[in-house]
């Protein structure tokens, strides 16, 4: 009983597919463009493939990035995958990215009866990890001052192009008596692919007809604007 449990155990470990044995892909570039990411890479003779980007290098013990971290990920069309090249339809936020390449071996085409395995021409499996960093696409403000006169205040309103995060921000002016006043606030922004907007109100007593007003971001000018306000 013992030498035929044995002997059962080798012929199955013969006809399964040793998967292991084929080569993995290879995940030779990752660029990005106008935060459309694109990749060069080799996979070849496989049926199907997925690349992956994380936020993180964490991977799972199977060799996959850990699911809270992936970002985004795409499937890879055969003719993609048969050129070895690829162009996400995405934009990506900026950030730091970790790409990873799955691909499935065709096992009609790769299994090897002689082998009893996987060709090991063929790829299969997680590839090499790269890092992709997405730069942050410039950002245009614009300063306006709208007053009402009739309730003597002004409404002083910043706004970014394109902007996705929260940004602080200083608007500041002179008084008539020549003492310079400053006004603090935040730009919400939320999305890389729209517009925000913040306003700031200040009165118009004390001012002079004639009030220049200049917004700064990190310090650094990024709108003026010079207006009557009575």
């Amino acid at each position: 009983m013992i030498r035929f449990a044995v002997l059962a155990s080798l012929v199955l470990m013969l006809l399964a597919p040793a998967r292991a044995s084929a080569a993995p892909p290879v995940l030779n570039s990752v660029q990005v463009k106008d935060r459309h990411p694109s990749a060069t890479f080799a996979a070849p003779r496989a049926d199907d493939a997925t690349i992956y980007f994380s936020t993180k290098p964490d991977r799972a013990s199977d060799g996959s990035f850990l699911s809270e971290n992936v970002k985004y990920l795409d499937l890879l069309t055969d003719s993609e995958i048969q050129s070895g090249q690829w162009l996400g339809e995405d934009q990506l936020d900026p950030g730091t990215y970790y790409v990873l390449l799955r691909a499935s071996a065709d096992f009609t085409a790769c299994y090897s009866l002689d082998l009893g395995a996987l060709d090991p021409t063929c790829a299969d499996g997680y590839s090499n990890m790269l890092t992709l960093t997405v730069p942050k696409p410039a950002t245009r403000y614009v300063g306006t001052v709208t007053p009402s006169i009739s309730i003597g205040v002004a409404s002083l309103r910043l706004t970014a192009t394109p902007l996705g995060e929260k940004v602080p921000y200083r608007v500041c002016y002179r008084l008539r008596a020549g003492a310079k006043r400053c006004l603090s606030g935040t730009l919400d922004g939320y999305d890389w692919d729209s517009s925000c907007s913040d306003t700031l109100t200040v009165s118009t007593r004390g001012l002079p007809a004639l009030a220049s007003f200049t917004w700064y971001v990190n310090g650094k000018v990024v709108a003026s604007r010079r207006i009557r306000v009575r």
